[in-house]
């Protein structure tokens, strides 16, 4: 860990205009209040205030390994004793020695400097206490923040490990119902199935390539929703319909990967598969100030039985609109006559 007096200019700034600060003051009192002359009173306070300085600079290093929880009580006392013991016999000595070479000659004021030996000493006490708290709290500032970096990145890897789940979720869950159809193709239109297979491999390079936590623009999104439908065309032939009102500011915007191909899936699951008529498939979107709106609806028979499934599609995108947006409220689903809908809210997201 870095000494925290020298990890920037600032902190370097701080430190030792402090204790330029500390001299002047111990200047003024010496000089005005003690009428000391001004030699043995600038001499007196650089002297004293230089050496605990430097002394300051050093403890940080009896205080970063002298922490409360990793030291018994009586060890974390006697550590701290031990030092500031040695600090002041080193800082009073050394001070005193020092002021008693230079001024040998003045007796008034080696008096007033060995009367004044109690008072510094109590000064002592105070300095040490104030350093040692300042480092404490500087350590755990830092301990604080790398504790809120390794929640930030714990929380990551939770949703990226979330959003990979939902992921491994939608793909089998095409997969099976594609390869379903090929299977079916194959004996009944076997260069339909060729075209399927050919389109389905496109669509995958897409899907596999694209990492599920990342955005991509709502054009190259529609351009794999297109292979989707295409997919599907070959499958239901004239039975799916399928077109697009999109204001053109639409296809700029940034969508979440492969967040639509699970509601046409479901739109095709629930609309197309037990119709017996034509099923037409809408997408339409519009943009607004701050998010825009995507909405996708399908034709569908009342009378017939519903198709009973998991719900894995539109609870997958809900679950990742959660995660990346913070919101649950994101997407809305609406039945009318025979038609239902899908309205997908994104916020834009800022340049």
């Amino acid at each position: 860990m870095i000494h925290p007096v020298f990890q920037n200019l600032r902190s370097i700034s701080v430190y030792f205009g402090t204790w330029i600060l500390l001299a002047g003051i111990h200047f003024s009192i010496l000089f005005f209040q003690f009428r000391i002359p001004l030699n043995i009173s600038l001499s007196d306070s650089i002297i004293y205030n230089t050496i605990f300085c430097s002394i300051g600079i050093a403890l940080w290093y009896v205080i970063r390994y002298s922490m409360p929880g990793t030291l018994a009580g009586f060890s974390f006392l006697f550590n701290h004793f031990t030092s500031l013991v040695l600090l002041l016999v080193f800082w009073l000595g050394s001070g005193y020695a020092s002021l008693n070479l230079l001024f040998r000659d003045n007796a008034v004021y080696l008096n007033f400097l060995g009367l004044s030996l109690p008072f510094r000493f109590v000064i002592g006490i105070f300095l040490y206490a104030f350093i040692g708290l300042g480092y404490y709290l500087i350590i755990m500032y830092r301990d604080l923040q790398e504790k809120a970096k390794a929640e930030t990145r714990l929380n990551e890897l939770l949703k990226e490990s979330e959003l990979n789940m939902l992921k491994s979720q939608i793909n089998p869950h095409f997969l099976f119902n594609s390869l379903n159809s090929i299977s079916s193709l194959t004996i009944t239109d076997p260069g339909k199935a060729q075209e399927m297979v050919v389109k389905l491999s496109e669509f995958l390079r897409y899907s596999v390539s694209s990492n599920i936590n990342t955005f991509t623009t709502l054009e190259k999104e529609m351009q794999n929703i297109q292979r989707y439908l295409e997919i599907e065309k070959i499958r239901f032939g004239e039975k799916l319909v399928f077109e697009f009102a999109m204001e053109p500011g639409c296809f700029s915007k940034e969508v979440p990967v492969m967040i639509l191909q699970p509601l046409f899936e479901n739109a095709i699951k629930h609309g197309v598969y037990e119709s017996t008529e034509p099923v037409k498939v809408r997408t339409g979107c519009k943009t607004f100030e701050d998010y825009f709106e995507i909405s996708i609806n399908n034709d569908f028979d009342p009378s017939a039985p519903a198709r009973k499934g998991s719900g894995i599609g539109l609870k997958n995108i809900r679950e990742r609109l959660r995660l990346m947006y913070k919101s649950d409220s994101l997407l809305k689903t609406s039945v009318k006559s025979n038609v239902f809908e899908v309205v997908l809210t994104i916020p834009n997201k800022p340049n």
